[in-house]
């Protein structure tokens, strides 16, 4: 379950952002969606949804970015970049500063009975800067809310193994600390994570293999262009993943074909078709791609990722969500992360969107409904959620107001008033007066 994430200097990001994902203490609403978990003898409570809202070039995009940019260095236990620039880790700093400053990633979730904290720090230079040394800046680990390391560049300044005895390998980490923060500081590599390197293999494999098991599996990221052509990564039979689809196709009033899963002839990978009524005693089958629309194809390309979220209790974080499909369908798995009975793992569910449908308060926590605009002189994007204003005075949310009315008022932020109006009629002017 994630209960935090934030980030610095990343992007259109310039002070960073706080995506918080735990509910706020002091409001009662739709409180049979929020996720439990006991760590520690303490419970931890989540929200199991999240959307962003903002306008075109705010920064929503943005914050899927950084989770998925933090994601991949944990994976690949490096900072290095072969191109020499920051396009393979999408790892760009804000661009629009004076001074130089590192990009900052700091996750808090729960996992196998555990809470972590991983933060990382890591400079590339300044923005578009080629040839600036990469490394990690900063990094450090805490487990139930003690801290574990806190590693800078060259050296290990902090580690604390006691509270984690029971999760040490077997070796001198258990008997000697300070002998153990010797041995890893004069082993560290500046551009590659301790976490993966020398606090696994001198300290805990246990935890290491459990932090890395979130990120793998429990953290789902899926971009608007995306096109999944996988099946679950549960087990699910051929045939009765196929019956699924059908279903789901019917639900949403799909009608004219069937729709299976087939193998390519040449990739061997899984290939969505579109299959039709027999012709000639023959049913024929076409790439989906070919001959669906934009709507089904998306549909069934986020389906997995859902089924796989819900069956391991993961992270799910779709940019643009609803690209093509139809509002009631977006409600309809929102409720579903919302509904504890059919998601009895407590999976999370986070997308961003421009529909302002969602907007309602009988379907979505002022907590899980956040926003993003961007400054137009300092050109750095703000993030913030709709808890954070006020019960009363001149911009009050209650938990019975119109969210959608008062949106569209400008009363939260977050849209633009646009008029290309006059920019057309001048251009078009324009034209007619070279014509002339």
């Amino acid at each position: 379950m994630l209960l935090n994430f934030s980030c610095y200097n990343f992007k259109s990001f310039r002070n960073g952002f706080p995506f918080n994902m735990v509910p706020e203490a002091r409001m009662r609403e739709l409180e049979y969606s929020i996720l439990t978990e006991t760590v520690a003898g303490k419970t931890e409570r989540g929200l199991s949804a999240s959307v962003l809202y903002g306008p075109n070039a705010a920064g929503k995009t943005s914050v899927v970015r950084a989770m998925s940019c933090m994601r991949q260095i944990v994976l690949r236990g490096n900072v290095r970049d072969a191109s020499g620039d920051c396009s393979g880790l999408f790892l760009v700093p804000f661009a629009f500063r004076e001074d130089s400053a590192p990009v900052r990633f700091d996750a808090t979730f729960t996992s196998g009975g555990m809470k972590f904290r991983y933060a990382l720090a890591v400079w590339v230079g300044a923005f578009l800067e080629r040839g600036a040394e990469r490394y990690i800046d900063r990094e450090q680990l805490y487990v139930n809310d003690m801290l574990v390391f806190d590693r800078s560049k060259d050296a290990v300044n902090t580690l604390k193994l006691d509270g984690i005895a029971d999760d040490l390998n077997v070796g001198y980490a258990r008997k000697d600390t300070e002998k153990t923060r010797m041995a890893m500081s004069a082993n560290v590599t500046a551009d590659s994570l301790l976490l993966v390197s020398d606090f696994n293999a001198f300290c805990s494999k246990k935890l290491v293999r459990e932090i890395l098991r979130w990120f793998e599996e429990k953290l789902i990221i899926v971009n608007a262009s995306d096109r999944m052509r996988s099946y679950p990564a549960v087990p699910i039979e051929d045939g009765q993943m196929n019956a699924f689809l059908n279903r789901i196709a019917q639900e949403a009033g799909i009608v004219g074909s069937d729709f299976a899963y087939t193998k390519d002839p040449e990739t061997h990978a899984p290939k969505l078709v579109s299959v039709f009524p027999e012709v000639g005693g023959i049913r024929h089958g076409l790439d989906a791609d070919r001959i669906e629309s934009a709507g089904i194809m998306r549909l069934f390309s986020i389906m997995p990722a859902i089924i796989t979220a819900l069956q391991k209790g993961a992270v799910l974080v779709l940019d643009e969500l609803d690209a093509s499909l139809h509002p009631m369908i977006v409600t309809n798995l929102i409720t579903i992360f919302h509904n504890t009975e059919v998601n009895r793992k407590g999976a999370q569910i986070i997308f961003n969107t421009h529909n302002p449908i969602y907007l309602n308060h009988n379907l979505l926590r002022r907590d899980e409904i956040k926003f993003v605009e961007r400054d137009r002189e300092s050109k750095s994007s703000l993030l913030y959620a709709l808890s954070d204003f006020r019960a009363n005075g001149d911009v009050s949310v209650r938990k019975t107001s119109d969210y959608l009315r008062n949106y569209f008022a400008g009363r939260y932020g977050a849209i633009e008033d646009i008029d290309f109006t006059d920019i057309i009629a001048d251009l078009l002017e324009s034209g007619q007066r070279q014509e002339s």
